[in-house]
């Protein structure tokens, strides 16, 4: 993966479809009105999304590598 689709794929992730994904209502979250367990979920969420596209990225190299 260059790094423009590398990029590219990091502006796909964001607090909206995070919290559309965990059921959480955003506006609630960013003004601290929603319970600890909503605020994991959506942590959770996003950090699945970031790691996601570390082993992505990571299966790639080894491909080439091989």
């Amino acid at each position: 993966m260059d790094d423009l689709e590398y990029i590219k794929k990091f502006s796909k992730i964001n607090i909206t479809k995070a919290c559309k994904k965990v059921k959480v209502n955003r506006s609630n979250l960013l003004n601290n009105k929603t319970t600890k367990e909503n605020i994991k979920k959506v942590r959770q969420e996003l950090e699945n999304q970031v790691a996601k596209l570390y082993i992505k990225k990571e299966d790639k190299e080894n491909e080439t590598n091989c």
